[in-house]
């Protein structure tokens, strides 16, 4: 077996007809991905929208990400933050902006039970506190939004008879860090995984979403049992994708950098850390299937361009020819995901750093998962 697998990073073919299967996916995946655009608003369905926020050490973003929901252009909105045992001062910002705008909503959370991960727990006591809310919508702390964003997500949701939805905000990127690991997320979701195969055939293994901006009819919520069905997934976005895959419920991806912006991390240490967090449960959880598939994505997209360059300085330019090819199809996926998510287009110029960025993030993320020191904001997310 090691063998095989030697001979298979060595062929360039192999390789190639790899890309162009990334490609291919990339673009059938990327073909059904909805827009949010300020201004769309559904026709018939006027929900009852709780946007519900859960905040953990959140001070540099909550009043932020507040103002701009409480600013939202819809007749019929609550919204609801949980403060899930911050030690950053975060419940005293949220307190301050309740006493000045009567309008928000703010929970005290509790403890996780056992075998519950924290933002599943914080999420049940959200939706708990929604009442008779048609549309749960879920947004994390560090997301902003424009006043048409509750609007945009409704009339898409209305549009598609959508049971769920999962929209991409665009990414506010600080750090080479950030710049190289933020955006593996949408990229992954969409070269890697099939949402377009789950949603076509029901191949719940294919399924992917992120959860910056998940909504949901409050009837599909109850069907799926809420957060209790993934509560312990630290990856829970993923986990509800294949949910209602297996379910039978109609969702899709959106791409929401019109009406939604995140900066997901501040800095090169949280960024690593949050990959390190996410990556090793979101690619199932297993040691040997991990390691190789980001063995592979290196040697895909990382290795040819330094086998090309030492092609051309030891003065082999035909031996260059295939690790180009190689660099080109990856740049293409880059550039497909990034026009399409609101990312900055160098990305296709830069996709070998975000594949060794990234594996550097994977080895971490394996070694966490595996010790038992994973860990988020504080809390501990493996016994």
């Amino acid at each position: 077996m090691a063998r095989a697998a030697a001979r298979a990073f060595r062929d360039d073919r192999g390789v190639l007809v790899y890309l162009a299967a990334v490609v291919a996916n990339t673009c059938w995946n990327l073909s059904r991905v909805i827009d949010l655009r300020p201004g769309d608003r559904p026709v018939r369905w006027l929900p009852r929208i709780a946007v519900l926020v859960p905040a953990r050490n959140e001070a540099a973003n909550i009043e932020a990400c507040a103002a701009s929901l409480l600013a939202q252009d819809w007749p019929d909105l609550r919204v609801i933050v949980l403060d899930d045992g911050s030690t950053d001062g975060t419940g005293e910002i949220l307190r301050k902006l309740q006493r000045e705008d009567g309008r928000l909503e703010v929970l005290s959370g509790e403890p996780p039970p056992p075998g519950w991960m924290g933002k599943p727990w914080a999420c049940a006591q959200l939706a708990a506190a929604a009442g008779d809310a048609d549309l749960l919508l879920f947004a994390d702390a560090d997301t902003r939004h424009a006043p048409g964003m509750a609007a945009a997500v409704a009339a898409a949701m209305e549009r598609g008879g959508l049971a769920m939805l999962s929209a991409v905000p665009g990414q506010d990127l600080g750090s080479a860090a950030e710049r190289w690991l933020v955006p593996l997320i949408p990229w992954a979701l969409t070269t890697h995984l099939s949402p377009a195969a789950a949603q076509t055939f029901g191949f719940a293994p294919a399924a992917g979403a992120v959860g910056q901006v998940l909504a949901f009819r409050a009837e599909a919520y109850r069907k799926l049992s809420g957060h209790a069905a993934v509560r312990a997934e630290a990856a829970e976005d993923m986990a509800f994708a294949r949910l209602a895959t297996r379910t039978g419920l109609r969702w899709r991806v959106a791409a929401g950098w019109r009406v939604s912006r995140c900066r997901m991390y501040r800095g090169s240490g949280e960024a690593f850390a949050g990959l390190e967090k996410n990556l090793y449960p979101a690619m199932g959880g297993r040691a040997l299937p991990f390691v190789f598939a980001w063995a592979w994505l290196v040697r895909a997209f990382a290795w040819p361009a330094a086998a090309g360059a030492a092609a051309l300085l030891r003065g082999r330019p035909r031996r260059a020819a295939a690790p180009a090819l190689e660099l080109a199809l990856g740049a293409l996926t880059w550039h497909l995901v990034a026009r399409r998510f609101g990312l900055p287009w160098r990305l296709a110029f830069e996709g070998p750093l975000a594949a060794a960025a990234g594996a550097w993030a994977a080895a971490r993320s394996l070694r966490a998962w595996r010790a038992g020191t994973a860990a988020w904001k504080g809390r501990r997310l493996v016994s």
